[in-house]
């Protein structure tokens, strides 16, 4: 998995404009694709090296991701991944995304990001 291009696209979908349904939905086929190529490499993205903010971003393709890899564990971790996010580490004035800086307190975050991996769950197959 190439870190460096997953960022570069978090990067370019965090830069467009809310309204630009065509870039977004661009940047998460290329972000599902990046994290569906070696679930190995992607678990460990997860658990060591994401940032809260790109965790945030990626939770839109959750699903995705998880309908194509039909990994449980991939569930597992980013459910471990979210609850490492505390209110005592939420720092909010530290997102570069000045969406994020402005509407996006912990409460929101932990409440958004809960919904994309529930979600996520209900498409791995039983």
């Amino acid at each position: 998995m190439n870190i460096e291009q997953l960022r570069g696209v978090i990067a370019r979908n965090m830069a467009l404009d809310p309204n630009d349904d065509f870039g977004t939905e661009k940047c998460w086929e290329e972000m599902t694709a990046i994290l569906s190529e070696d679930i190995i490499a992607t678990l460990h993205y997860f658990e060591n090296e994401c940032t809260d903010e790109e965790l945030y971003w990626l939770g839109a393709v959750f699903e995705d991701v998880a309908e194509k890899t039909q990994s449980k564990e991939l569930i597992q971790v980013l459910r471990n991944r979210l609850a490492k996010v505390t209110p005592e580490t939420y720092c909010q004035q530290n997102l570069k995304n000045e969406h994020m800086r402005k509407w996006v307190d912990y409460t929101e975050y932990v409440r958004g990001l809960g919904v994309d991996i529930d979600f996520a769950e209900g498409k791995i197959d039983e």
